[in-house]
């Protein structure tokens, strides 16, 4: 994340401590992975792994969270630095994402004792899929409610990962592997989430200062703020840029976003190839009382 972060911002990417700070991760994550298989009791089993429904789910939480984090943080700053709402306002239009996800993981939840994971989750990913292009053709003349149609689409496709990835990935685990499989899970969706924001972050964040450059030419060295979206999405700091450089910031902040919003299609199309391998599999059901007699007399 180091790495990532202040590569070709603070140090270029070729300096001593953008290429030790790479090779230092390499280094520990084979100390670790070394480490996790001779560990009693390691953070991840990787025996978990060979089992074909908990792979390919956790594979698709990972890019499902990455896609998720990336939607979550820059619908707000559209909304705030190109619709020109407040910061208050940009929080609460995310309720129609939200929302849509709370009732897709319900309706997840409910489907996976009549379908295998597999079919779910397909439709999860292409509705997810289908929300997250229909965000990257987002403009400033975009209307509040198309935007919130859109982001209804993109939480439905979302919500479904939340349940139906939770119970998929202890299908098949023993009882002592169930708590670190749902574990599992939840730590590689937080860092879907982690490496996506960085990721998408300094994507977005390139693509804005050249569009920028590109609109605005040498004007844009003099900007009160840098090129740095987040100092000009406030009240005040809007109030000091005219209103011609405002629009032409706004729309290359508009640009960067749908940009941005593109390049997360990637994690998605994977999440899409991921749920894809999950097989067959269906909900368990624990077998009652009168099923281990006749268990005994076979």
């Amino acid at each position: 994340m180091f790495a990532l972060e202040l590569g070709g911002n603070k140090y270029a990417w070729d300096s001593f401590i953008i290429m030790g700070l790479f090779a230092a991760f390499a280094l520990l994550f084979i100390v670790f992975l070394l480490v996790e298989r001779r560990a009693a009791e390691p953070i991840i089993s990787y025996g978990m792994f060979r089992k074909r429904l908990f792979a390919a789910s956790s594979a698709a939480a990972l890019f499902y969270g990455a896609a998720f984090i990336t939607a979550a943080v820059y619908i707000p700053i559209f909304v705030q630095g190109v619709m020109g709402g407040s910061a208050t306002n940009s929080g609460l239009i995310l309720l129609p994402l939200t929302l849509s996800s709370v009732v897709a993981s319900q309706v997840g939840g409910m489907l996976s004792s009549k379908m295998s994971f597999r079919r779910i989750m397909i439709f999860s990913a292409v509705v997810f899929l289908l929300g997250m292009f229909l965000l990257a053709t987002i403009t400033p003349d975009t209307s509040r409610i198309i935007l919130s149609v859109y982001m209804m689409i993109t939480g439905f496709g979302i919500g479904f990962s939340f349940s139906v990835l939770s119970m998929s990935a202890i299908q098949g685990m023993e009882m002592r592997q169930r708590g670190s499989a749902n574990s599992t899970i939840s730590f590689l969706r937080s860092l879907g989430m982690t490496i996506g924001i960085t990721i998408f972050g300094i994507i977005q964040r390139n693509d804005f200062k050249g569009q920028l450059t590109e609109k605005l030419g040498a004007a844009s060295r003099n900007m009160p703020a840098g090129a740095d979206p987040q100092h000009m999405l406030t009240p005040e700091a809007r109030e000091l840029i005219p209103p011609q450089v405002m629009e032409k910031i706004s729309s290359a902040l508009s640009l960067s976003v749908d940009h941005t919003f593109l390049w997360a299609l990637i994690p998605v199309f994977f999440a899409l190839v991921s749920v894809s391998m999950m097989g067959a599999g269906r909900m368990q059901f624990a077998q009652g009382p009168s099923a281990a007699p006749k268990q005994k007399r076979a």
